[in-house]
């Protein structure tokens, strides 16, 4: 019989935040980054949201604030998803040719 192998869990691969709710959500920018997608974050979301996910319940958009390398402040959008909307995604990107 094989031996398993222990993976990380998803702690050590996302930030998990909590929603007010109570419920678990990842951020939408990380999970393109793990899936490794080539396409830019914002093309690829909205062809996501194409599948039928429905905003403010499978996700919520947040604008996040980052500083550049020469120290200006831009806002860029990102996407609390439920852990079930990314398990979906995830199963989505990689069914994709």
């Amino acid at each position: 019989m094989q031996a398993l192998q222990t993976k990380s869990n998803i702690g050590e691969m996302f930030n998990i935040q909590e929603k007010e709710n109570g419920e678990i959500a990842i951020s939408g920018r990380e999970l393109h980054q793990a899936l490794e997608v080539k396409t830019r974050y914002n093309d690829w979301f909205e062809r996501m949201i194409n599948y039928g996910f429905e905003e403010n319940i499978d996700y919520t958009a947040l604008t996040q604030k980052r500083v550049t390398a020469q120290g200006n402040a831009i806002n860029y959008l990102d996407h609390a998803l439920t852990l079930d909307t990314a398990k979906e995604i995830a199963m989505i990107q990689r069914s994709e040719p």
